[in-house]
Parts: C-alpha cells; structure tokens; sequence
C-alpha cells in the first residue's frame, strides 16, 4: 500500500471535508427547497384562483342583470298566469276554461280546483272540468287550450259517450251523439320568493 506525502493527505483531508460539508448541506438544502418550491406553486395558484373569483364576483352584476331580462322577456311571452296567488290564478283558469267551452258550443257540468303542485320554482295550478257536448266541440276546445295564452296544459283526458235517451213513441233507447268529457287542465304562476 502506498502512503501518502503530507500535501496530498491535506488535499484528501479537504476533499473529504467539503464532500461532507456539501452532503450536509444537501441532505438540508435539497428537502428546504423543495418544499419552498411547493409552497411558492400553492400561492401562485392561490392567486390564480383569487384572480378567477375576483372576475366572477365582478360579473355578478351582469349576470343579475341578464337574469332579470330574461325574467322579463319570458313574461313578455304569456307563458304564466300574470297572478300572483294560485287562488286567484284558479279563479282566473276556471273563468277562461268555461268562456272556453261556451265558445265551443259545450256545456260544463263540475269543475273542480286540484291541489297546487310545486314545479322547478313554479306552482302548477290544475282545474278538473267535466263537460258534455259533440265531438265538434271537444276538437274546437282542444283546438283553443292549444294556442291559449298563458300556457295551458292538459293532464288527464277521458272521453265517454253520453248516456242513451229513451224514445218516448218506440220506447227504444237512441244515442245522442253527444260525449261526456272529463279534462285536468293546468296553467302555472312563478312562486312567490
């Protein structure tokens, strides 16, 4: 084995103290910075987000505001009973249904205002309605709950022949021609908020 001088063992006893000092210093270092570098990505993307919110909280007002237009451009079109208490948005369907059928040539025999059902922030009015009149009658009043404004809906629909009259000379039964007509007709109104 070879020894060595005294320079070389001073240059060895260096080399071997900054290996160390730096393995040192890297076993620290390293684990510092990384985790600096990841707490510096955490708040850049802190701003990121902030920056992002700030933008939404600056258009909120836009957006109110187009909610609002578009508030006012849906009642603009007819679609929802312009009353604000389903009493009186059933008062105002009853009304409307029996202009309705007089208008057809029919008669209404019962209506009946059902229990109001809540709808995606609307309340859905339904009036039960049972009338009698001629096939005639029944399509001219499909015809008008069709293209009627506000916006009027037909749930349940039941159609029966009415019932045979007795000839008083031949004591036989005749059919009328007539039909018992028994409909669900809903129309909705915005809740109130």
């Amino acid at each position: 084995m070879q020894t060595l001088n005294d320079k070389q063992q001073r240059w060895l006893a260096i080399g071997l103290l900054l290996t160390t000092i730096m393995s040192i210093a890297l076993l620290i270092f390293m684990p510092w910075y990384n985790s600096l570098t990841k707490t510096l990505e955490d708040i850049d993307e802190q701003i990121f987000r902030d920056k992002r919110y700030q933008r939404v909280i600056a258009s909120r007002e836009e957006v109110l505001t187009e909610i609002e237009q578009g508030r006012i451009e849906i009642n603009s079109l007819g679609y929802f009973s312009a009353q604000t208490k389903p009493s009186l948005a059933a008062a105002e369907l009853q009304k409307r249904l029996k202009e309705m059928v007089q208008n057809a040539d029919g008669e209404i025999s019962s209506t009946q205002v059902l229990p109001n059902k809540d709808a995606d922030g609307l309340l859905r009015i339904t009036v039960k309605v049972k009338l009698t009149g001629d096939m005639e009658m029944l399509r001219n009043l499909l015809f008008e709950i069709d293209v009627e404004k506000p916006l009027m809906m037909i749930e349940n629909l039941t159609i029966v022949p009415s019932p045979a009259k007795r000839n008083r000379k031949t004591r036989k039964r005749e059919q009328t021609g007539k039909i018992v007509v028994t409909l669900e007709v809903s129309s909705y109104i915005r809740k109130e908020m």
